[in-house]
This record gives C-alpha cells, sequence and structure tokens, in this order.
C-alpha cells in the first residue's frame, strides 16, 4: 500500500465525516468543513464537544416549545417567560450533573471497599480451607461484607430520592 493511497483514504474519511456531520448538524461553516476533511481525527471530536455544550437538551427544549405555545392560552399569566424557563432548565441540569458525580465517586468508593472485601474473604476461605481452626476470624469478615453491601443499598435509596426530587422539579418547571 503507498503513501499516495492512504493519503486519499485518508481524506475520504474526512470528507464523509464532515458530510454525516453536515447533515446531522444541519449548520457547519466552510471552515469548519475543511478542518474535518483535513483533520478529522482531532476537528471531529472538538466540534461535537462544542456544539454539545452549545445545545438544550430534548426536555427543555420541549419545555420551552410548550411555553411559546401556550403563551396565547390564559395560563400564560403564571408560566414563566422563556428565558426564565432556561435558567431553570439549566439549574437543574447542573445541579443534576453534580449529584451524579459526587454519587460516581461515593459508588466507586463503596465498590473498590467491597472488591477489597471479597478478595480477602476468598483468602480467608482458602485459610480456613487449609486450617479449619480458624474459621471463627471469617465471620468478621462476611459481616464486614455484608454491612458493606448494605451501605451500597443506602446509596440506591438515596439516589432513587434524587431522581424522585427531580420529576418534582421537572413538574414544577412545567406548571
Amino acid at each position: 500500500m503507498s503513501l499516495d493511497l492512504i493519503g486519499i483514504g485518508y481524506l475520504g474519511v474526512g470528507a464523509v465525516i464532515a458530510l454525516v456531520l453536515a447533515l446531522v448538524l444541519r449548520k457547519q461553516s466552510a471552515s469548519d468543513t475543511l478542518l474535518l476533511v483535513a483533520l478529522w481525527p482531532l476537528w471531529a471530536p472538538m466540534m461535537l464537544a462544542q456544539r454539545h455544550g452549545q445545545g438544550q437538551s430534548c426536555g427543555e427544549r420541549e419545555l420551552l416549545s410548550a411555553l411559546a405555545r401556550a403563551q396565547s392560552s390564559p395560563l400564560s399569566q403564571v408560566l414563566p417567560d422563556a428565558e426564565t424557563a432556561r435558567v431553570l432548565a439549566a439549574r437543574l441540569r447542573e445541579r443534576t450533573l453534580g449529584q451524579l458525580r459526587s454519587l460516581r465517586v461515593r459508588y466507586r468508593s463503596e465498590l473498590d471497599e467491597v472488591h477489597e472485601l471479597i478478595a480477602q474473604l476468598v483468602t480467608q476461605a482458602e485459610l480456613v480451607r487449609l486450617q479449619p481452626s480458624i474459621a471463627q476470624s471469617s465471620g468478621e469478615l462476611v459481616r464486614e461484607l455484608v454491612s458493606r453491601v448494605e451501605g451500597l443499598e443506602d446509596l440506591f435509596t438515596y439516589q432513587s430520592s434524587i431522581e424522585d426530587n427531580e420529576l418534582e422539579l421537572t413538574a414544577d418547571l412545567a406548571r
């Protein structure tokens, strides 16, 4: 395979990516198109990240659309304007992302501890197999493992309560 053929293939892939993104994003400048063709491994992810950061979520678009339709109805007196709805939706989105990040850190920490306890339990089981007299100390390890798993259950309950609160906030935004 020659270098010329590899270059043509590279530019071809860039052209296909530029075409797909032009169809999906529906708004692309000529400079973006040229950069996509020439530098698609770098430019495509940056372009998508930028568009994603600027875009509204599907729920936010639906809310704004519903508010726009309701402006001519008697409800318009009690509904927030579009800018207030955007601000509320952004606050909700930021709050949700922050809570998800903290939950991820907590889950990861708990799961790491559970994995460590399981490794200790496996080692302890092997020791008990070799020396049955130390079976008493394995009970403590099993109780610790059960406690950690119950702790994970508490985290799942906490997550469920957060999701319930988000649903209530979304319902309040729609009112």
